[in-house]
């Protein structure tokens, strides 16, 4: 009777152990995939680049605005706003949840991600998706928003990316007690825009 209970206790435990294996790739299956937002935003810049584009910067900010040339380096400095933090980097990914919905009306397929954690400057990431058939959706916009304190000011940025004509920041800077200053820039890489 001990012969058999042995193997017999021996196989049990190997089938356990297969089944909690089972678990564990299921849940590595389950991982969250984010739409790549940095990875988007670095191939755009890179094609600007790459087809040396003129690019133009309209400032709006104190009741005054300004129109001016930039280099495409200017450009890809100026877009690192977008890209200060990834949300599909594994230390940030848990701290997002991801919301979806298609929207017939436009045709569309929107993904929102919303941050989990307070202290995150980056609270919410929208990104609308042309779908097709036929090759895989195609990026109308991205919309970022961002608070943060910098010293004794808070920051509020709205980030607009336009896919492939132009992005654009809205800032508005409050020191306490103050009015808060509302600036407006705008990069464009589109003549058409």
């Amino acid at each position: 009777m001990q012969k058999i209970f042995i193997p017999a206790a021996a196989v049990m435990a190997t089938l356990l152990g297969a089944c909690n294996n089972t678990e564990k790739k299921d849940a590595a299956a389950e991982e969250k995939s984010y739409f790549p937002v940095n990875a988007y935003i670095s191939s755009e810049l890179k094609k600007i680049d790459s087809l040396q584009l003129p690019v133009v910067r309209y400032e709006s900010a104190y009741g005054k605005t300004d129109t001016l040339p930039m280099t495409t380096a200017e450009c890809k400095a100026m877009a690192e706003a977008y890209l200060d933090q990834d949300i599909t980097d594994p230390a940030l990914r848990d701290k997002y949840e991801e919301s979806s919905f298609a929207d017939q009306s436009i045709p569309s397929i929107n993904f929102t991600y919303l941050t989990k954690d307070s202290s995150l400057p980056l609270k919410r990431v929208d990104v609308v998706l042309k779908p097709d058939p036929e090759r895989t959706e195609k990026v109308i916009s991205v919309f970022m928003d961002k608070v943060y304190q910098r010293g004794d000011t808070l920051i509020n940025e709205k980030l607009f990316w336009k896919a492939e004509r132009y992005y654009q920041f809205i800032r508005t800077h409050q020191l306490p007690g103050a009015e808060p200053v509302l600036s407006q820039t705008k990069v464009v890489w589109d003549g058409t825009e």
